[in-house]
């Protein structure tokens, strides 16, 4: 966690390369879906003519080789490491990027998305490890929901209600019948939704919200709204999603409680931290040297004399383990903070020592 306060930080320039390390930020990959939309418009964001874009991959470092999207990467978008990868730096100073610890891995490992819902999302499961151990190639995949904006009514379906059996599942798998069996939560703005690797669940229509993952892109479809948005029919992954739903039956029919509105430590999984800071105006986040940081701005704006111009609502930014220093609150502020952490089974299917252990083409996503 930060130091907040109102004194003045220094910053850092140690680690492997000639430029000092400062913040980071990316230029997102834009990436269409059926269910995309143009609300990104709202925030100031460019967006393709025309594109229904359903995520804006704000900091990402997937293998081509484990994804179906083809421009998996971000890359810095200023200073002295324009068009760098997070893969480039790691690989020539994994130290000064990620910190002590993480000399064997080569990705960077988080991602974080914006997603724009304009209809609903396929209901969908990710591995969890007990599946991921009997099938080479796919990966864990856990993941945190923030709820930046949504339509009056929108809702969010996670896990099951109560009294649903395996058997009941998998007799409607596919079928609109399952939808009667999924829990509806309302997605108000503010309010956050930890999914386990092994849960079921969606997003429903009209909403916009932020997602921070672990770096896989493994998914499973077990129903895709064919009928009612007359979207072109895809493929359903029954077999292998209601395998992982057994595997993790535990979170499908209890998922794990939002935190309270005004909670900072929002999730503490073995794969990542996920902080939120309120910040009133003049208020400053001071961070040492030592540890990999993504921060996201929720609301207002966020400067720093590092940073290439303040960052404003939904624009995110890479704080190196080598670099140290302080940003400030532009106005009244909200700011994410996520902390990679190292789990006992890495969520990084590549590593710097032994490139077998790339992954194949993954499922297509969501």
């Amino acid at each position: 966690m930060p130091d907040l306060t109102t004194g003045v930080g220094g910053t850092g320039g140690h680690g492997g390369l000639l430029h000092a390390w400062r913040p980071l930020r990316l230029t997102p990959v834009l990436v269409e879906k059926p269910w995309g939309g143009r609300r990104l418009e709202r925030l100031s964001r460019t967006l393709p003519p025309g594109a229904a874009v359903g995520e804006s991959w704000e900091v990402a470092d997937l293998d081509s080789t484990s994804t179906s999207v083809t421009d998996s990467a971000t890359r810095v978008a200023s200073g002295p490491h324009a068009g760098a990868t997070l893969h480039d730096l790691i690989v020539r100073d994994p130290g000064a990027m990620l910190g002590d610890g993480w000399s064997d891995v080569a990705r960077f490992p988080l991602l974080v998305k914006l997603l724009d819902a304009r209809e609903a999302l396929s209901v969908q499961v990710h591995p969890p490890q007990g599946y991921v151990a009997d099938h080479p190639g796919s990966h864990v995949k856990t993941e945190t929901w923030v709820v930046l904006d949504a339509d009056p009514g929108a809702e969010l379906l996670i896990g099951l209600v109560d009294g649903v059996t395996p058997d009941m599942l998998a007799d409607v798998a596919g079928t609109p019948g399952m939808l009667h069996l999924l829990r509806r939560v309302p997605a108000v703005p503010g309010t956050v939704f930890h999914l386990p690797a092994g849960l079921l669940h969606a997003l429903g229509e009209g909403m916009l919200v932020a997602e921070v993952q672990t770096p896989s892109d493994t998914t499973f479809r077990l129903y895709d709204w064919s009928a009612e948005y007359a979207r072109p029919p895809r493929t359903l992954h029954l077999r292998e999603g209601l395998e992982c739903v057994r595997i993790a039956w535990e979170h499908n029919v209890a998922p794990p409680p939002s935190p309270a509105v005004d909670a900072t430590l929002l999730v503490d999984a073995p794969q990542y931290r996920l902080l939120r800071h309120p910040l009133a105006e003049g208020s400053r986040l001071r961070y040492p040297a030592g540890r990999a940081r993504v921060l996201q701005v929720v609301e207002g704006r966020l400067g720093g004399e590092d940073l290439d111009g303040a960052l404003g609502p939904v624009d995110a930014v890479v704080l190196p383990a080598a670099w140290s220093g302080t940003l400030h609150a532009v106005g009244h502020a909200t700011v994410l903070e996520a902390v990679p952490q190292r789990p006992a089974t890495p969520n990084v299917p590549a590593t710097r020592r032994d490139p077998r252990l790339k992954s194949p083409r993954e499922a297509p996503t969501r």
